[in-house]
């Protein structure tokens, strides 16, 4: 277990998030409510304790009913008007085309659908908003996308983008060269944002993330010499941005950016977390026959590197961003 659980331990404390509470909302909850946060917060560590004990057969479930435990905490914690009572008992995810892919066996190929339950809850609570470090090991920088409609369709491969960190694991199995870049500086004046980018390899990426019929009065200027590349486009459409968390040195992250999304859905970083979790432990929980073959090499094992990755990081990085928008607001925030 990772130390940030140290500081999570503060949230199975009924008196502490009670104060919590009071100090960052000034309002108060009830016992009865803080009691229903710190049942979720000790579930959550539980099924994450469990995870690192278990076998690769039931890795994936037991970590994903942490994160949904950890989210449900983090919503009841988030909402105000949240209880165990009124929060949909559902995922808010499902797999639309499932027979499609467990025959194909491109996994890569899944579309996750959405409805009411967690997933959503989990955006809304969080406003669509991912926290960012910049050259930096500490918060400096946000992003708020708009909130999606209940039901909205994204494809995995789409979210598997979105994690910079485990490019090379992405690469190995999909045999392709994941298209990010990564984020320096940005400015906006009259209508047009001019964002500065790093990038490594060819510059082809850099027309793949900002494709010509997707943004208006786009321009790029490359320099090939110094690997940067300069965007300008009108200011009337997001990109999608991740965290890439270890970046020059073990601690310093940066932001990144990759393709847009199908649909031009935008969910924010907590919840690509979620979303393979989710996939991951569905095919774990539902589909043990595929999730065997996998992990014992017999049938599509070519994911299973980068799923023990995955699940690695999650392991890691969920109860961090978790903590992320339990410690906002932040000094640029209040500016």
């Amino acid at each position: 277990m990772n130390n940030i659980w140290h500081f999570l331990r503060d949230f199975e404390s009924k008196e502490l998030i009670k104060r919590y509470v009071k100090n960052r909302f000034e309002y108060s909850i009830n016992t009865s409510k803080a009691h229903e946060i710190a049942s979720a917060f000790a579930q959550a560590r539980e099924y994450f304790v469990s995870y690192e004990k278990a076998d690769i057969s039931v890795k994936p479930l037991l970590q994903y009913y942490g994160v949904i435990a950890l989210s449900r905490g983090l919503v009841l914690i988030l909402n105000k008007d949240s209880r165990e009572n009124n929060i949909v008992p559902s995922h808010g995810l499902k797999i639309k085309n499932w027979n499609e892919v467990s025959h194909s066996g491109k996994l890569e190929d899944i579309v996750l659908k959405t409805s009411k339950g967690t997933f959503i809850e989990l955006i809304h609570a969080t406003n669509n908003l991912s926290y960012f470090r910049v050259g930096s090991s500490g918060i400096g920088w946000k992003i708020k996308y708009g909130i999606p409609e209940n039901e909205i369709e994204v494809l995995l491969k789409d979210i598997i983008y979105c994690f910079p960190d485990l490019s090379q694991s992405i690469d190995t199995w999909l045999d392709i060269s994941i298209p990010s870049i990564q984020f320096e500086k940005s400015k906006s004046e009259e209508g047009i944002v001019e964002m500065e980018f790093r990038y490594w390899g060819s510059s082809d990426v850099i027309h793949t993330i900002f494709p010509v019929e997707k943004f208006d009065d786009l321009d790029i200027k490359v320099n090939e010499v110094d690997s940067k590349a300069v965007v300008r486009f009108k200011n009337n459409r997001f990109i999608t941005i991740s965290q890439k968390w270890v970046s020059a040195f073990r601690n310093i992250g940066d932001p990144y950016v990759s393709p847009l999304f199908k649909n031009d859905v935008f969910i924010n970083d907590i919840s690509k977390m979620y979303s393979i979790s989710f996939v991951l432990g569905t095919i774990s929980r539902y589909y043990p026959a595929t999730w065997g073959n996998i992990n014992k090499g017999i049938a599509n094992d070519s994911i299973l590197p980068f799923a023990i990755n995955m699940m690695d990081f999650i392991q890691d990085k969920y109860p961090r961003i978790v903590m992320d928008f339990i410690k906002a607001p932040y000094e640029f925030e209040k500016k």
